[in-house]
């Protein structure tokens, strides 16, 4: 399976089990956050530079949240749960059936460096553990979603405005849009984006073979993101990535499944040959 987005994988050893994998959430609110980028005559946040890199820091700065990515025409579709301490992912994935995989769907948790998914293949077992190695912390951290990679990229970009008020799940937001020129955007040195999160997101976008994209975000008015869309063309055609943020610092904490419902890689690789 692959999931639409910026080809961001973890392969699954020897099931062909590839899946799309970034912080937000509780915390104090930030008071003074939602009057940045205001302009002072009308009151709209229209300075978007401004609110952006705000978004991304009070953002990042939270414990938990829930990210839920779709591709084109939520053909398909990734809920991910993010937890910063103690690290820990969960992944729902549903993308196309294989005879590998008939359903399409895929359930994952990674928690203290285990990565443990969801199987039948084993009797009286209901998972599986396997070591990913250093494949594991990414996994964590690209469950946070692109916010970093997408608000940096904006509030880089000159073309980026303030597009309009908004709703997003029920919650008044503040609507930006820019074309981001990847070319452009490798040269940017400002404080609106760090060079590492820069350099990463501009390799991921030229594998895909994009040379620009279009990105909206929408930012609520205590400053958390809502919602972001990244659009371009690369190779496989048209590209549009959609994910949506919510339950700030409400996400359950994450634990790993009783022990005695996990089978070993061993186990696992015995029950397929059997099956």
């Amino acid at each position: 399976m692959q999931v639409k987005g910026k080809g961001i994988v973890v392969a699954v050893a020897g099931a062909a089990l590839t899946m799309v994998l970034a912080g937000c959430g509780g915390g104090e609110p930030d008071r003074g956050g939602a009057s940045r980028g205001k302009n002072e005559a009308d009151g709209r946040r229209t300075d978007a530079r401004a609110v952006l890199m705000a978004a991304a820091k009070k953002t990042g700065k939270q414990t938990s949240y829930k990210t839920v990515q779709t591709g084109e025409g939520g053909s398909d579709r990734s809920e991910m749960l993010f937890q910063k301490e103690p690290a820990a992912t969960v992944i729902k994935a549903w993308g196309k059936k294989s005879p590998i995989n008939p359903s399409g769907f895929h359930h994952m948790i990674f928690l203290g460096g285990a990565t443990y998914v969801k199987s039948d293949k084993v009797p009286g077992k209901s998972w599986y553990t396997m070591d990913l190695g250093g494949d594991s912390d990414s996994s964590d951290s690209r469950a946070a979603g692109y916010i970093r990679e997408f608000a940096g990229a904006l509030a880089a970009t000159e073309s980026t405005e303030w597009v309009g008020e908004e709703k997003v799940g029920g919650h008044p937001a503040d609507h930006y849009r820019g074309t981001v020129v990847l070319d452009e955007l490798a040269k940017y040195t400002g404080p609106a984006i760090k060079k590492d999160v820069r350099d990463y997101y501009v390799e991921l976008a030229k594998k895909q073979g994009m040379n620009s994209v279009v990105i909206d975000m929408w930012v609520g008015k205590d400053d958390l993101v809502l919602k972001s869309q990244e659009s371009g063309k690369g190779k496989k055609g048209q590209e549009v990535l959609v994910e949506e943020y919510s339950d700030f610092g409400a996400v359950p904490k994450i634990t790993a499944p009783p022990a005695k419902t996990v089978a070993t890689w061993d186990e696992f690789i015995a029950g397929k040959a059997k099956a």
